[in-house]
């Protein structure tokens, strides 16, 4: 057992790995057009590499994108079972502050409310977060209320760290060759976009990227960004009678028209959303919001593309002076279909798994979005783990060294099994 230098309490390894990576600032930048998309992420890159290095994994690498890659060699495995590509990115959510992050440990949890330290504000309760029951007498991280936890997805960073190293010191661990891959900007929807997929040199693989714990995530949203900006006419506002077309008061009237009903904070489940992220400009003579849209079928974003245009030409109409343009871009699309027509192993292998350890492992819903849903659209088929965080991109967000543990564990159950079966016909269904 380790010590936290925050508490000088004991904490095992896989927690400690997870206090130093929380620390280290990588918060994406969405306006920003390099990879990463921020510089500060190669940081937190190069200690990966560096520990990697050191522990004695095989062709480790950064490459010029930021992406760390890293092999572990087979262990017992069948031969012909594939090699297995592991993933968790190393940047944090831009939507919460993620600079000068103090993660706090609160040893054996009784219940109660717990009050951040750096904003008595900041209370994580049961009554409104009742999943915290679910852990008495776990040790919960949080960070001290002033920032994000950073637990998405520095914990999958924590599990799959302790896993190279819990491996490459056992050689009789059952597992087939694993491809550690760390992935830059995830959290601006641009985790894979300049990943070398031969470099990866994997056909099947897991990201550790899902909230909760004894879950797996199969399914995402189709995602599609846009932006709407409108041009106007601007002058003095004192002599501005019949000249002035002011931007901004038309894209408020504009975004004015979304449906409440269809917003973020009113659905859930598979019920799709219009959800306003953003007023990059508001000035009398040019005004710009972004849209993101969100709709389990293919269909239904369809719907919410020509929505917004709808809504975007009643207004180009009734202001013929301004110019209103609407781009969309298309993000990512619903990973179910492409999971099950490519190798539906990796849940059914995942499921066999859980059931041999007494898990009964759910499978859920991503209502956003993972570096798994494009990786498995473009023919790696790759499910979403569970690494045991909540409320993740909020200053409320937790996890405990017990659901870093037990996420653990289950990852190195799934790869014995895949290095036992992994030669099994890919016709096989899902449990």
């Amino acid at each position: 057992m380790d010590t936290d230098p925050l508490t000088n309490s004991p904490l095992p390894p896989i927690g400690r790995k997870f206090l130093r990576y929380a620390r280290v600032y990588t918060t994406s930048d969405p306006t920003s057009d390099s990879t990463p998309s921020t510089s500060c992420q190669l940081v937190l890159g190069e200690m990966l590499r560096d520990e990697l290095l050191a522990i004695g994994a095989q062709d480790v690498e950064m490459d010029e994108h930021g992406y760390v890659f890293a092999t572990i060699p087979a262990a017992g495995s069948a031969p012909g079972a594939p090699t297995v590509g592991l993933l968790a990115h190393m940047d944090t959510s831009p939507e919460a502050p993620g600079k000068d992050v103090r993660p706090v440990v609160h040893f054996a949890y009784d219940g109660s409310p717990i009050t951040l330290p750096g904003d008595p504000d900041i209370v994580l309760d049961p009554a409104t977060q009742p999943a915290l029951l679910r852990h008495l007498g776990h040790d919960v991280i949080t960070s001290d209320g002033t920032t994000l936890l950073g637990s998405d997805d520095k914990a999958g960073i924590a599990i799959l760290m302790q896993l190279a190293a819990d491996l490459l010191a056992d050689r009789h661990a059952r597992r087939p060759t694993l491809r550690l891959c760390f992935t830059v900007d995830e959290e601006i929807g641009r985790g894979v976009e300049m990943l070398d997929l031969e470099k990866l040199g994997v056909s099947v693989a897991y990201t550790i990227d899902g909230s909760g714990t004894d879950c797996i995530y199969a399914e995402t949203f189709n995602a599609a960004e846009a932006t709407i900006t409108v041009d106007g006419v601007n002058v003095h506002p004192g002599y501005a009678k019949d000249i002035m077309v002011n931007a901004s008061r038309i894209l408020v009237s504009l975004l004015s028209e979304l449906p409440e009903e269809q917003a973020p904070e009113t659905t859930q489940d598979r019920e799709g959303y219009l959800h306003l992220q953003s007023l990059s400009e508001s000035t009398p003579a040019r005004a710009q919001a972004t849209i993101l849209l969100r709709d389990f079928s293919q269909e239904g974003l369809a719907r919410l593309k020509q929505r917004i245009r709808e809504t975007a030409s009643r207004h180009a109409a009734s202001h013929p002076r301004a110019r209103i343009s609407v781009a969309v871009r298309d993000q990512y699309r619903n990973m179910r279909s492409f999971i099950e027509e490519s190798d539906r192993r990796v849940l059914d292998f995942a499921y066999r798994a859980a059931e041999s350890m007494g898990m009964q492992l759910t499978c859920r819903v991503v209502r956003g979005g993972t570096d798994g849903a494009r990786l498995s659209e473009l023919g790696i088929p790759t499910p979403n783990i569970f690494n045991g965080g909540y409320d993740i991109h909020s200053r409320f967000e937790w996890n405990t060294v017990q659901n870093l543990e037990r996420s653990l564990v289950f990852v190195k159950v799934l790869l014995a099994y895949w290095a036992t079966n992994g030669v099994a016909s890919t016709e096989e269904g899902v449990s």
